[in-house]
């Protein structure tokens, strides 16, 4: 088993071309497209507060339903590959049922499981979060989470609503959870804290009871403090006959047994949480409230980590008027629980862990939703929303107008530099995404920020030399950007889930003139990548080499490609990161 990658781009003795080969020639200042430069800025990884994935229509129909009449509990499994966008999904529908709030307010909360993976207790950050989300001044979902500016408010405003909401809310709201914790304890509590504000002690009730009874009835009746005194006389009477030994073995006989404090502290933070969640959606004024509590990153954590999580969040379940959203790679959540119960197997009606995992999540996931890859305009609309963040657009801290400097061997007035790819660029870089079927919204930003990287390490890319023919140009005139074809072939290979298929394509991708007879022709093709991603053209540009001497295409891109680990075939072909013999 290997695995992907090369320590640097290049090789240290590359091969010379042969003369009939193709060959990578970087294009001169009159060939390139002009004025257009690499960006300097990537395309950042983080949540979005604008749908580029044509998700309105599903969070649009789970905000109705979830500001519907539904106060039951409810968990919801947010289901899709790493990267499909359901972090940013669960963001725009908190937007959406912010918008909505006038109809039914919503508090919001999130427990990151990555973050809370190592630590102690898992249960006890769940619990943290759910008491910073119950008792934290409620703001936009955007401000919130930090990935939008939201409405601006006026400055003396903003410092005083979270003051007032302080001392109008959670003050009170402190107040009542004490009382449905504790109850008559705190009622005891209150009467003795009283009685210390009055500046009264035992000793004084009884001084002054003892003067009111030495000053005969009458005085009692007008000072009105016979029940005061009947109190307290009461209160002596029944502590002298506590303390006798007979009457603490009979309290022993008749006191219920409890066994709260053996349970360890996972019942007491559910009892709490509970509690507090009763309180504060249900304010004495104003109207009912829900909260949607968010498990995000499930799927980074460890297969123990993912069996933790879904065991903490027993601790929030089946509590009313909140709904708990799970965001996962079900094919990860999955693996880790049938290896969880791997185990039990044997002994299990099912017999199967993969079945047993299904029927775990069918306990705790009351409905799923499975976010499907972008359709082909979806794409186009998500690449074309990078270009702009990264290409310099009006309003972006990119963008420039700096010129070319003039040389003295250039007599051509060369316009303004812009940032980020050509629209000639832009259609070929579409194109490729299209031929290798990528959709996943955090590749595409990985696949772009890495070739813009490889425009800035190599120069621009170049034009793919087919010979003098006309013909032949004309055919391949979609393979201008041999940098970006053999960048897309590569994360293609690496991205299969078959492990030999992945060292089959390597082993032809590294050495492409080295076919065995089965591999020739358009059925060989077949054989080769049944899926026909890798065919003939891209074989024919991914083989060429650079024009001056810097080593093969393949071996150029092949270090800015995510790596892979790779099988050796049934031919002992090479694994990636390997040169074929």
């Amino acid at each position: 088993m290997k695995t992907s990658g090369r320590i640097f781009p290049v090789s240290s003795q590359p091969e010379q071309p042969d003369s009939e080969s193709e060959s990578f020639t970087k294009p001169s200042r009159q060939t390139s497209e002009s004025g257009y430069k690499p960006s300097r800025r990537q395309s950042a990884e983080c949540i979005s507060d604008q749908d580029r994935l044509n998700r309105t229509r599903l969070v649009e129909a789970l905000a109705t339903v979830l500001s519907g009449d539904n106060e039951h509990h409810q968990t919801i499994g947010l289901l899709g590959d790493w990267g499909v966008g359901k972090s940013t999904t669960v963001n725009l529908l908190k937007q959406a049922l912010w918008a909505r709030r006038e109809q039914q307010p919503f508090l919001f909360g999130t427990f990151n499981a990555w973050e809370y993976e190592h630590t102690n207790n898992l249960q006890a950050g769940m619990a943290q979060e759910m008491l910073k989300a119950l008792s934290s001044y409620p703001v936009a979902p955007n401000r919130r989470e930090g990935v939008g500016g939201g409405t601006r408010e006026h400055p003396v405003k903003s410092a005083l609503a979270p003051l007032v909401w302080w001392f109008c809310v959670r003050v009170p709201m402190m107040f009542r959870f004490a009382v449905a914790l504790h109850g008559p304890r705190l009622l005891v509590l209150a009467g003795l804290l009283l009685l210390m504000v009055l500046n009264l002690s035992w000793h004084d009730v009884e001084t002054m009871a003892a003067g009111v009874m030495a000053a005969g009835t009458g005085a009692q009746m007008v000072m009105g403090g016979g029940a005061m005194v009947a109190l307290v006389m009461l209160f002596r009477q029944m502590k002298s006959l506590l303390a006798m030994p007979l009457a603490k073995e009979w309290m022993t006989y008749l006191k219920l047994p409890d066994y709260g404090e053996h349970l360890g502290s996972i019942p007491v933070m559910r009892k709490q949480i509970s509690a507090l969640c009763k309180v504060r959606l249900n304010p004495a004024f104003g109207r009912k409230k829900r909260l949607l509590f968010l498990v995000d990153d499930l799927d980074r954590c460890g297969q123990e980590g993912i069996v933790k999580v879904f065991e903490a969040v027993r601790l929030v379940l089946d509590i009313p008027q909140v709904t708990v959203i799970i965001a996962v790679d079900q094919r990860i959540a999955l693996a880790a629980l049938a290896l969880h119960y791997q185990a039990l197997a044997q002994h299990h009606r099912l017999s199967n862990p993969q079945a047993i995992a299904r029927d775990y999540l069918a306990k705790v996931i009351h409905m799923p939703i499975t976010l499907t890859a972008a359709d082909g305009p979806a794409i186009a609309g998500y690449l074309e929303s990078i270009w702009q963040e990264t290409s310099g657009a009006p309003g972006s801290p990119s963008a420039t107008s700096k010129p070319l400097p003039a040389t003295v061997a250039d007599s051509v007035v060369h316009p303004a530099v812009q940032l980020g790819l050509s629209e000639q660029q832009k259609q070929l870089f579409k194109k490729w995404v299209q031929h290798f079927g990528f959709s996943n919204p955090r590749q595409l930003k990985r696949l772009h920020n890495s070739y813009n990287l490889l425009r800035h390490y190599y120069g621009e890319d170049g034009q793919f030399s087919v010979g003098e023919s006309s013909t032949l140009h004309a055919l391949t005139r979609d393979l201008g950007s041999p940098m970006l074809i053999t960048l897309f072939a590569l994360e293609y290979i690496n991205s299969l889930d078959d492990a030999l298929l992945r060292a089959r394509l390597l082993r032809l991708v590294t050495a492409p003139r080295q076919r065995s007879f089965r591999e020739e022709g358009d059925a060989g093709m077949v054989y080769v990548d049944p899926t026909g991603k890798i065919n003939d053209d891209v074989l024919q540009v991914v083989g060429s080499r650079f024009a001056d001497g810097e080593g093969s295409m393949v071996q150029a891109v092949e270090p800015f490609v995510l790596p892979c680990v790779i099988q050796d075939d049934e031919n002992g072909g090479p694994g990636v990161g390997q040169a074929a013999p």
